[in-house]
C-alpha cells in the first residue's frame, strides 16, 4: 500500500521547476555564460532566460532541449530531476 502512494506522490510531482532550477545550477557550474549557451544551442538567448527564470509560469523545455543540455553540461538526464537537500 505504501508503495502505491509513494508512486502515485511521485507521478503527480510537477518535475518542471525542478529541471528549470537545475539547467541554471549546471551553466553557472560550467561557467558558460546564457549567451554563451544560446549560440551553442542555436536558441535565443531570450528564451534561455526565461527557462531559468523561476518566475516564468509559461516556460516550455522539451525533451530534446534538455537532452542537449545534458550533453552540453555533461550531466545524466535524471540529474536534471534531483532536487537538492
Amino acid at each position: 500500500m505504501d508503495n502505491k502512494k509513494e508512486l502515485e506522490k511521485q507521478l503527480s510531482k510537477n518535475y518542471m521547476p525542478i529541471i528549470y532550477k537545475n539547467i541554471k545550477k549546471f551553466r553557472k557550474a560550467s561557467e558558460y555564460e546564457l549567451k554563451d549557451v544560446a549560440e551553442i544551442l542555436d536558441m535565443s538567448y531570450d528564451y534561455l532566460r526565461r527557462i531559468e527564470s523561476q518566475n516564468d509560469d509559461v516556460k516550455t523545455c522539451s525533451l530534446k532541449l534538455l537532452i542537449k543540455f545534458s550533453i552540453l553540461y555533461n550531466k545524466k538526464i535524471d540529474d536534471f530531476l534531483k532536487e537538492e537537500n
